[in-house]
């Protein structure tokens, strides 16, 4: 079942008569997904996910299901001279009832404007219908740059975000050429690193040169603006693979968490947990993940990888393959995977699975893979022929690392101790990032109890004395006899001034009455109350309703005339709230009174 304060934001479609503003409806879409994740415990679908669904002809109920949310909004843009044409409706999975909708009108200009204004009307409505949430005054900030070069900064992401070689090259160029006019525009150093870590990654180009030549950018970007969060998950990457300082880590992924938490916080957790051996903490993480990100092929990679190292490799395996199905091309799970069958007693199986791989001159998975698994056959004179390609890449720059990985692995599934640590020593001494994982190498069990093994362990990780998990719940606005006195005041408000005959009643404007922030009031409702803002009042306009239906002197009214003099605003709303709350239909309970 969907958590009740559960979103996913689809992309906006363009409307526009040229269909040439795809790049500015899917910013502002995730201009508006990442507002949203400034509302605290308001679980977001992630970007990766919502626009899993793009161009897809779906029922909005069979994607909020695969999506596990309790709402979805879905809207358009319009482009006419200068002006755009918003609209945007918000859906209720369970009943396909809309929450709202809204048509905008506005100037170009004030799009920023708009984004924290649909932002706010979104979160608000979700509170009212689903329960107390914690709601900022502003929840979008606008970037610092003129909307025409925000404009061309959307339409260089978008590029870049199409992962095509002729589309990066050009995103690319396009970002650069901001950063050349707009020096202080912390994103665009951000949009550069992201599209050469793609380029390298997808192997557009040499991962080495790519990597080097963002690593630039970002550095621009941490110097310019170090909270922000995108700037926060890159410092705490630095320092837990670079600097193994996983205390520092932990501070950067809470500061990130305290201003925008992105669904890397949840990957970048689950990381630092399962090095530290902290296995059923690490799963949490990456359990909320996947509720935020479920079409992330890093989520399910984690989840496997956390399976692995717990030594459970029936799920393991399945949760690498779902990778794959995902990005097919995933170096992480494809490694994982053939060590996993490995240790489930399948090393036949790992070796056909490696030998099926196509060589790579630039990697060493295949030749790596094949090795590993004639060693765990027990073939060792295959074994060490293959490992003489392994230490000769032990000295080439990007293929180091890896290779000192196969060696200390193959070496251990042979049995030679010695030469594993030392080859563990190097790796350290080196500070290659993967060394941080060796603790919890379901392949190194052997080695844990040799002390250098130990030593090394103590030293990158440390004891297990860092996290803390955090208090799920925030102290309450009130004290006890205020939350009393504010609930009598609320009910008294009812009761003589029937403010829920407004079918346009908003939770803020009720506050306003009471002279409450709308905070207040939600969290009031949720402690004091016990439901949330559109079940408290629908049950005074049921009342009301039941009142005037039994009222001779009303009987002229029809039942949707009583209902929309009750407050209710749609006929759909309440039959639908009518009915689970009665147990029948309206014109039934008419008749069971005796209203004809």
């Amino acid at each position: 079942m969907a958590p009740p304060t559960s979103i996913a934001v689809l992309p906006f479609l363009d409307l526009s008569a040229q269909q040439d503003q795809a790049y500015f409806c899917e910013g502002t879409t995730e201009e508006i997904i990442n507002a949203l994740t400034r509302v605290e415990g308001l679980l977001v679908t992630s970007r990766t996910s919502s626009f899993y669904f793009k161009g897809q002809n779906l029922p909005l109920q069979e994607i909020g299901e695969a999506l596990n949310v309790a709402s979805i909004l879905e809207g358009s843009i319009r482009f006419a001279d200068n002006q755009i044409r918003l609209t945007a409706q918000l859906i209720d999975v369970a009943t396909d009832q809309h929450l709202f909708s809204e048509v905008f009108d506005r100037p170009l200009q004030d799009i920023f404007a708009l984004q924290d204004e649909i932002s706010l009307l979104i979160a608000d409505r979700l509170r009212e219908h689903f329960g107390h949430l914690e709601i900022a005054d502003q929840l979008f900030v606008a970037p610092p740059v003129p909307v025409a070069v925000y404009q061309e900064y959307l339409e260089a992401r978008y590029r870049i975000l199409n992962m095509n070689p002729a589309d990066l090259e050009a995103g690319l160029a396009a970002t650069l050429e901001l950063i050349d006019r707009y020096p202080q525009f912390t994103q665009a150093y951000l949009a550069a690193h992201l599209a050469y870590t793609i380029q390298g990654t997808i192997g557009y180009l040499p991962a080495a040169d790519a990597f080097r030549k963002g690593q630039h950018y970002l550095d621009q970007a941490v110097q310019q603006a170090p909270d922000l969060p995108e700037c926060q998950l890159q410092l705490s990457h630095i320092a837990f693979l670079q600097h193994w300082d996983l205390r520092a880590a932990y501070q950067h992924l809470q500061r990130l968490k305290a201003s925008r938490p992105l669904t890397e916080y949840f990957q970048s957790m689950a990381s630092l947990l399962v090095a530290e051996g902290q296995f059923s903490a690490a799963m949490n993480y990456i359990e909320e993940g996947l509720q935020l990100d479920p079409f992330s092929n890093i989520n399910f990679h984690l989840k496997g990888f956390i399976h692995y190292c717990q030594e459970n490799y029936n799920p393991a395996i399945r949760c690498f393959r779902r990778s794959l199905e995902l990005n097919p091309h995933f170096i992480g799970s494809r490694l994982y995977l053939g060590q996993a069958l490995i240790l489930d007693g399948k090393p036949q199986q790992a070796l056909a699975y490696f030998e099926a791989l196509e060589e790579d001159p630039n990697d060493l998975l295949r030749h790596g893979g094949i090795t590993l698994a004639k060693a765990a056959l027990g073939e060792r004179r295959a074994a060490e022929s293959g490992m003489e390609k392994i230490i000769k890449a032990t000295t080439v720059e990007g293929l180091a690392e890896r290779a000192l990985n196969f060696l200390i692995l193959v070496q251990t599934a042979l049995g030679d101790t010695a030469s594993a640590i030392g080859t563990m020593k190097k790796a350290v001494s080196a500070r290659f990032p993967m060394v941080v994982y060796f603790f919890v190498e379901p392949l190194l069990q052997s080695l844990r109890e040799e002390v250098e093994f130990e030593e090394a362990r103590l030293k990158i990780i440390g004891t297990r004395t860092v996290y803390k998990a955090p208090k799920k719940y925030q102290q309450s606005l009130f004290t006890p006899k205020a939350l009393e006195d504010h609930r009598q005041q609320l009910l008294q408000l009812m009761d003589t001034e029937h403010p829920f005959l407004n079918p346009k009643l908003t939770l803020r404007e009720l506050a306003q009455r009471l002279g409450l922030s709308a905070n207040q009031l939600s969290q009031l409702l949720n402690e004091s109350i016990g439901k949330n803002f559109a079940a408290f009042v629908n049950t005074y306009r049921l009342a009301a309703f039941k009142a005037k239906a039994a009222d001779p002197h009303l009987h002229h009214y029809s039942i949707l005339g009583l209902a929309l003099e009750s407050g209710f605003n749609s006929k759909t709303v309440f039959n639908a709230y009518f009915k689970k709350r009665m147990g029948l239909t309206p014109s039934a309970y008419c008749k069971s009174i005796g209203r004809k």
